[in-house]
């Protein structure tokens, strides 16, 4: 079985803001597409799966070392670092021409049953632990964001559109990071923590805190709080 995925891209206009930088949801979608296309290849060569279990990401840790701009080439690496019945890790690296490491992600998913939306288990002879990587070896991380209490937070909102949702039928996970104040070139480390499906029509509530270099958003449906965001300031 192949277990890195590698695939050459580069930083597109589509991707860039107007000073012709990555924009933070864009980076994050070169992250996803890689994920998602080295799972669609591993998926090929192994036995086929209930059509109603499904990865829910849970978690999601990047650290940046650099900034990407427009036509940058780069090449993305994905391989699954742990994987059990219940859950999967996957790392992601961008590097660039040079092979010197861009930034990175770390992502952990569950299991789930897609009817009944409750965390789920693969067959007990499934084979998913053929598909981990042991020279990159990471367990399941999980990082708890617990936001502290400041009165110094500001609040605003959008409606969830259908260009926000995924083959999943939930809002894309990179979606939840368009709508920060905060660019790629002033972030050292963002993590998320996804605690329900944000669905198409949802109205999500952004809530800002910043305490000296870090900034926290809750993201919330109604009483829902629907996922965490921490960013680590440079």
């Amino acid at each position: 079985m192949t277990l890195l995925f590698e695939l050459k891209s580069v930083v597109h206009l589509s991707d860039v803001g107007q000073d012709s930088k990555i924009r933070l949801g864009n980076l994050i979608d070169k992250f996803q597409n890689a994920g998602w296309l080295h799972f669609q290849q591993i998926r090929t060569q192994l036995p086929p799966l209930d059509s109603k279990l499904l990865y829910f990401v849970v978690s999601q840790s990047v650290r940046i070392r650099a900034t990407l701009s427009l036509g940058d080439p780069i090449t993305i690496q994905s391989f699954i670092t742990d994987a059990n019945r219940h859950k999967i890790t996957r790392l992601v690296e961008i590097r660039d021409q040079a092979e010197q490491l861009i930034a990175s992600q770390l992502e952990d998913a569950f299991v789930v049953n897609n009817e009944s939306r409750r965390i789920a288990k693969l067959p007990v002879d499934y084979p998913i632990t053929s598909m981990v990587d042991s020279t990159k070896h990471l367990g399941f991380h999980r990082d708890r964001i617990d936001i502290p209490v400041n009165k110094n937070q500001t609040r605003t909102d959008f409606r969830i559109l259908p260009r926000d949702i995924d083959n999943y039928g939930h809002m894309n996970n990179a979606r939840y990071l368009d709508f920060v104040d905060e660019t790629v070139d002033h972030l050292k480390q963002i993590s998320i923590n996804y605690l329900k499906p944000a669905k198409l029509g949802m109205t999500l509530d952004y809530l800002r805190t910043k305490i000296n270099h870090s900034v926290y958003y809750t993201v919330s449906n109604g009483s829902n709080v629907m996922s965490k965001i921490w960013l680590e300031l440079k």
